[in-house]
């Protein structure tokens, strides 16, 4: 039992931040964020165990370290992962507004349009048709199929 109490009377600064950088380790090889709240409890904890003694630093480790998993968890990952979509693998959706040509006449509302050196399937949108040689512009995107209008 002594060893036990000369370990936790060993608790210092250096060694809330040697856990905080072994856990801060273990999150970049997991990058799960489950274990980057502990880092950070143990990283807040090294800077008040300066002033405390082993029972608080274990204390507000425990605390901050549950505290920040729920907030964490359930407050801040959502809100990081509902950014708006960046529409970065997305090419067609960079077309919206452009000008078109049609390469095709349209029949039913339904024809091909060229923008640059692609050639896309498109349709209108009240369903009329297009002659070839006709400008367009992009309004909306179906699928893989581009919605012009004329």
């Amino acid at each position: 039992m002594d060893i036990i109490i000369a370990a936790l009377e060993g608790l210092n600064l250096w060694w809330w931040l040697g856990l905080a950088a072994v856990l801060l380790i273990a999150e970049l090889l997991t990058g799960t964020t489950y274990i980057l709240w502990p880092a950070a409890a143990a990283f807040v904890t090294s800077l008040i165990s300066s002033f405390t003694g082993w029972p608080v630093e274990l204390a507000v480790f425990a605390i901050l370290g549950v505290s920040f998993l729920v907030v964490g968890d359930r407050w801040l990952k959502p809100r990081l992962k509902s950014g708006a979509d960046s529409g970065l693998n997305s090419r067609a959706t960079y077309l919206v507004g452009e000008s078109v040509t049609v390469v095709g006449g349209f029949s039913e509302g339904r024809g091909r349009v060229r923008h640059g050196d692609t050639e896309w399937s498109a349709k209108t949108e009240d369903g009329s048709d297009l002659a070839e040689g006709a400008k367009a512009i992009v309004a909306a995107l179906d699928g893989t199929r581009l919605v012009v209008r004329a």
